[in-house]
């Protein structure tokens, strides 16, 4: 006669973690595709399987690793969305978390270490080692909050990371977090919604924008991280020309990295760079989308709600058609943005189904015509 031993839930709680499968730090090969666009020529890399659906990072920082080594990406091949990185020379693809408490989107390379990004679980920020997979717990947002976690960024002496949280029904917070020690503190709260938080690339102050889906009578906020000089950055000088009739005209906001300018999307007008004092002009006018700065500031990678990527020169306003119909299939958002060294622009595609995609500036199909 067998016998059988059934588990029991207690022995499965207290079983060690190895004995539970995990796809971190699973190899899953190289399934990188390129094709040619049908109307430009260029040579565009598809960075997943054709039955693999993945995403990028937000676009208002690089989504490479400081090495430029990694590019990484989210995706939900498991089941849950997670995040992975790509071998930019090789296109091997390795998973990076397997934790369905992983806000796999907040993730944030450090412009500074090759070797690390932050991604949120829950009110905690993880320092992940993007070589080995292995993380640490940097800190915690602190109570009281219902929820509002957004993507972290670093701040522009690399000692800290600016976090969000929702603090309750009708109060949003900034902090500003130490990646040394864990210390929160807080630098501002707002009676209104707070998103597209971003710690400025080169300065010690932090944008956000007042958000509402819709018309907010001023969008665009800078406070100094130290919560002193709160104030209006873009700010309309003519309110009639500021609005349309269900939202403002500036959106989709960027710092450039390299510079401390940003640049924004005037709806129907074209992509403006703004100073750090606010004073702004069209870099490119048109009616675009999404729009990220080379580090340099010199070239601004352009996409429209047509699904056409563009790249264009602040200096001159001209601009290059390089790819076309990446909403064909999927009506996916752009969120375009170079690597770390302004060789690749970066974006979110649905040419055939949602993957992410890269443009090589110095292949040959472009760099004749650049």
């Amino acid at each position: 006669m067998v016998t059988v031993m059934l588990r029991s839930p207690l022995v499965l709680l207290l079983a060690p973690a190895f004995l539970f499968a995990s796809d971190a730090g699973k190899d899953w090969g190289v399934e990188r595709r390129w094709y040619n666009d049908p109307v430009t020529g260029v040579r565009v890399q598809e960075i997943t399987a054709p039955s693999v659906a993945a995403d990028n990072l937000y676009f208002h920082f690089s989504n490479f690793t400081a090495d430029n080594r990694y590019l990484l990406f989210t995706s939900d091949r498991t089941g849950s969305r997670q995040l992975y990185r790509m071998e930019v020379e090789t296109g091997r693809i390795v998973q990076l978390t397997d934790d369905p408490a992983i806000l796999a989107s907040t993730a944030c390379p450090d412009p500074r270490d090759g070797r690390t990004a932050y991604v949120m679980r829950g009110p905690e920020v993880l320092a992940l080692d993007v070589a080995t997979g292995r993380s640490r717990t940097v800190g915690a947002v602190p109570k009281p909050y219902v929820g509002g976690f957004q993507q972290p960024t670093v701040s522009n002496d690399g000692a800290s990371i600016a976090v969000t949280k929702q603090r309750d029904e009708r109060t949003w917070e900034i902090g500003l977090m130490s990646l040394a020690t864990g210390a929160y503190r807080t630098v501002l709260t707002e009676g209104f919604r707070i998103g597209h938080v971003q710690h400025s690339p080169t300065d010690p102050v932090i944008f956000y924008v007042w958000e509402t889906g819709g018309y907010a009578p001023q969008r665009s906020w800078l406070v100094n991280d130290d919560g002193s000089g709160n104030r209006p950055f873009y700010a309309p000088v003519d309110p009639k020309k500021w609005v349309t009739p269900l939202k403002e005209w500036l959106t989709h906001e960027a710092w450039v990295q390299g510079t401390g300018q940003m640049t924004m999307v005037n709806d129907k007008v074209g992509v403006m760079l703004v100073e750090k004092d606010g004073a702004a002009r069209v870099a490119r006018a048109g009616a675009y989308w999404h729009a990220a700065a080379r580090p340099d500031g010199k070239f601004i990678a352009i996409d429209d709600a047509e699904g056409n990527i563009w790249i264009a020169e602040t200096a001159s306003g001209s601009v290059r058609l390089l790819a076309t119909g990446i909403r064909d299939k999927v009506r996916v958002h752009g969120h375009l943005s170079f690597d770390r060294n302004g060789r690749y622009i970066q974006f979110h595609t649905g040419r055939t189904r949602e993957t992410v995609a890269l443009i090589d500036l110095d292949d040959p199909t472009v760099r004749g015509n650049r």
